[in-house]
């Protein structure tokens, strides 16, 4: 006599599952980025609180980093991770104070910088120095962590 048993679809789906996630198909791997720092003015001034961001062509987050009082900043990629993607990104700069979504400078800055060939970045491998000084009218407020 043989006994045969079937085992439910529900029950092969989990095992399936199960040994998937046991043999690591998660990645956990860093991409490469570079060193990005400088000094970002308004006006040949220092400002504090400056966000610039570096958003890089290929479809992957931006890096980001605040200006301190001379406008000196240094970009993460994230919370554990310095730097900026390598390869072809675009500057972008905003200037928020408070809770308010306010972004003080206009959108040639910001939402139109791919328009602007002096913001568009090649960052190498052995990363850069940018530097820039915004030529701004209006008023900017001062920065309130």
């Amino acid at each position: 006599m043989v006994v045969t048993w079937k085992m439910p679809r529900v029950v092969a789906w989990a095992l399936v599952l199960g040994m998937i996630g046991l043999t690591g198909c998660r990645r956990n791997y860093e991409i490469p980025t570079a060193d990005v720092r400088g000094v970002v003015t308004v006006n040949g001034r220092g400002v504090e609180g400056i966000q610039v961001k570096f958003v890089p062509e290929a479809k992957i987050r931006p890096s980001v980093a605040l200006t301190d009082s001379s406008g000196r900043y240094r970009a993460d990629f994230t919370s554990s991770q310095s730097g900026v993607p390598l390869g072809r990104c675009v500057v972008e700069f905003s200037v928020y104070r408070g809770e308010s979504p306010h972004n003080y400078l206009p959108k040639e800055f910001n939402e139109n910088a791919s328009e602007n060939p002096a913001y568009h970045l090649d960052v190498p491998a052995d990363g850069l120095e940018f530097n820039y000084d915004i030529t701004y009218d209006g008023e900017i407020p001062p920065y309130q962590p």
